[in-house]
């Protein structure tokens, strides 16, 4: 399972930079194959420029959402109400359990008693 839960802003951000990424290489390559035809060169010089705001978006949204979950998660604040609750859960299992446990020994003295003063 994925313990981290993150918002849509986080994966829009992180689509923003591969959109970016892909944009760039691909106006990369039609501008150095197209270097003589100057509408095809500007074309993808345009686009490379206007992709350039997509990563920036992208990079801001992803590092502000995982910067603040890392912070989250190395708090010392944390890591308390985590032990805290997970004890608790493990106190209230034990109890749970002691008294199933204390009722079938009961049943079984109880099973024992019958037996014993059937025979004589």
């Amino acid at each position: 399972m994925f313990p981290y839960k993150f918002s849509t802003k986080f994966y829009l951000g992180i689509l923003f930079i591969a959109t970016s990424l892909i944009l760039g290489k691909i106006t990369t390559i039609i501008f150095i194959w197209n270097f003589n035809d100057p509408s095809l060169r500007w074309i993808s010089l345009m686009i490379y420029v206007l992709s350039w705001p997509l990563l920036i978006i992208g990079i801001i949204w992803v590092g502000t959402e995982y910067a603040s979950t890392v912070r989250k998660y190395i708090s010392y604040q944390f890591y308390h109400d985590k032990v805290k609750d997970r004890t608790q859960k493990a106190f209230y299992k034990t109890k749970e359990m002691s008294n199933i446990m204390q009722q079938k020994v009961k049943n079984k003295i109880e099973t024992i008693k019958k037996t014993k003063f059937h025979k004589k």
